[in-house]
């Protein structure tokens, strides 16, 4: 095993990164499928989804499937609410956004190792700034996954130790979530309680050459945890009560998958029994 000199390799791959983003018309956007078990007390709990890795020519950005698709409908809806009760009808879809843990966050990574997480959390986009110069040891062995010449690494972050195969076949220093500064692209890794996967599952390009980051208003990280957490624990009554004066919502017209009249108070039990088993976090401290 070796340890990494992230500075050196960064000088390095930066100057064949820029030399390889040149020679396309795009930036390259590499899909990652992240496996993740929800609910530490079953393995069955396990969930996918996609997530896309976008790298430009001065950063990268790390953001769900998911939640570009509920950008785009929550979007539709404050435009709506805007149009019939005004800016608070916006603001209060905006509230209704960090509802939903799939909504979820935007991570903008820098040549420097550092990264930038933003989240939005009622109807504010807040972020943290932080280093991810990461103490990787580096494997002499090769391996070959999907069809690229890997090495593997290892190292330990958010309370997890962390094994990672990359392969210099993709001379971009980059990798999924907050991972980054191996001599390549991380095509997997995986944690060692086999709780968190990510698998890249496609390598293309997008019509963008740049991508502005939002600005944001910064906090540090223990703050934004705590924000989301209590926002997500938010009773829905809360909720709609931020909604504006004659968006009423009839709960005559809200069932269940089975077609029956479901209550306000049965809609929040089973909402707390799912937070209660979406308990699991990537980053355990």
């Amino acid at each position: 095993m070796r340890k990494l000199n992230f500075t050196l390799l960064t000088l390095a791959f930066l100057f064949i990164a820029t030399n390889l983003l040149a020679q396309t018309s795009g930036s390259y956007r590499f899909t990652y499928e992240f496996v993740f078990q929800k609910d530490t007390n079953d393995v069955h709990s396990k969930t996918k989804e996609l997530y896309f890795l976008d790298v430009f020519k001065d950063h990268s950005s790390f953001v769900g499937a998911n939640k570009l698709r509920m950008d785009k409908v929550m979007d539709s809806m404050s435009r709506v609410f805007e149009s019939r009760f005004g800016s608070n009808g916006g603001m209060a879809v905006n509230m209704m956004r960090t509802n939903a843990r799939s909504t979820g966050y935007v991570i903008y990574k820098f040549p420097d190792g550092a990264v930038e997480y933003q989240s939005a959390i009622g109807g504010v986009l807040y972020a943290y700034k932080e280093d991810m110069n990461l103490d990787w040891d580096i494997s002499d062995s090769s391996a070959t996954y999907s069809n690229y010449n890997c090495q593997t690494a290892t190292t330990t972050y958010g309370g997890r130790k962390w094994k990672a195969w990359f392969t210099m076949d993709i001379p971009v220093q980059n990798g999924p979530y907050k991972f980054m500064g191996l001599p390549g692209l991380i095509v997997k890794i995986e944690d060692d309680k086999n709780q968190c996967l990510f698998e890249l599952t496609e390598v293309g390009t997008i019509d963008i050459t740049e991508s502005p980051i939002p600005k944001a208003e910064k906090i540090n990280k223990a703050n934004l945890v705590k924000m989301t957490e209590n926002a997500l624990s938010k009773p829905i009554s809360a909720m709609m009560g931020s909604l504006p004066a004659g968006a009423n919502i009839n709960m005559a017209n809200i069932r269940d998958q089975n077609g029956n009249p479901i209550s306000l108070e049965d809609i929040e039990k089973r909402r707390q029994e799912a937070l209660r088993k979406n308990n699991n976090r990537i980053e355990l401290n």
